[in-house]
């Protein structure tokens, strides 16, 4: 049964980027990706809480009124910070899928960045279904994110399987499945501190490592 989800605790500021830009910001660009980093620093702090203008702009020390002249308003601002994520999460998997390395070394190397990045951007996919309602907003998920990572599965499958090395299996379950053992991570916080554990650096590495050589085993064909 999962635990009861509890008051979010605030976190300690993280210091981690956003994936880098193709090119250095200048002039109006620059005051953007001060709101765009503040943005994900309240976020990852608060545990997703949707922090308010006057926050981010205070974090980014801007004055009020450039959210809305760079990005036109606060929405904006999240679904540019949800396309920097996502869309630096997807530019790392078809670098990867480019090395053309052996199907098991390929999927250990993929999974191992997924939950990294999850855990860096904790509020990712939850941030996506927030951002429009309906239809939109699953549909800007599968076609950001779901899609592209599950064509990347199956491509991996396939070559697995005609190498012998991987069993089949469906590789929408496989994203379902990585996916939300991050997410489970996330809502078991409170419930680790609770009973005096502390979501640190010990038990991030842990959960890669675990996370990795479960899906390894779980799509490893017979021998």
């Amino acid at each position: 049964m999962a635990p009861a989800r509890t008051t979010r605790r605030p976190r300690p500021r993280n210091s981690s980027a956003l994936p880098p830009r193709p090119e250095p910001p200048r002039g109006a660009e620059a005051t953007a990706e001060k709101l765009l980093q503040a943005a994900h620093e309240l976020l990852d702090a608060s545990a997703g809480v949707e922090p308010s203008v006057s926050q981010i702009c205070e974090r980014a020390g801007v004055k009020l009124a450039m959210v809305s002249y760079c990005f036109g308003g606060k929405a904006q601002l999240l679904e540019a910070l949800f396309d920097r994520v996502i869309g630096g999460m997807m530019a790392e998997q078809e670098a990867l899928a480019a090395r053309g390395l052996p199907p098991e070394e390929t999927l250990a190397v993929q999974v191992e960045a997924t939950v990294r990045n999850l855990v860096r951007y904790p509020y990712v996919h939850s941030l996506g279904p927030r951002l429009a309602a309906g239809e939109r907003a699953v549909t800007r998920m599968s076609e950001t994110f779901v899609r592209p990572t599950r064509d990347f599965y199956a491509r991996l499958i396939d070559d697995g399987v005609a190498s012998g090395v991987f069993r089949p299996i469906d590789p929408e379950l496989l994203v379902f499945s990585v996916v939300g053992m991050c997410d489970f991570l996330f809502v078991a916080r409170d419930w680790h501190e609770d009973a005096g554990k502390r979501m640190d650096k010990d038990l991030i590495e842990r959960f890669v490592r675990h996370t990795v050589e479960f899906v390894l085993h779980g799509v490893a064909a017979d021998r």
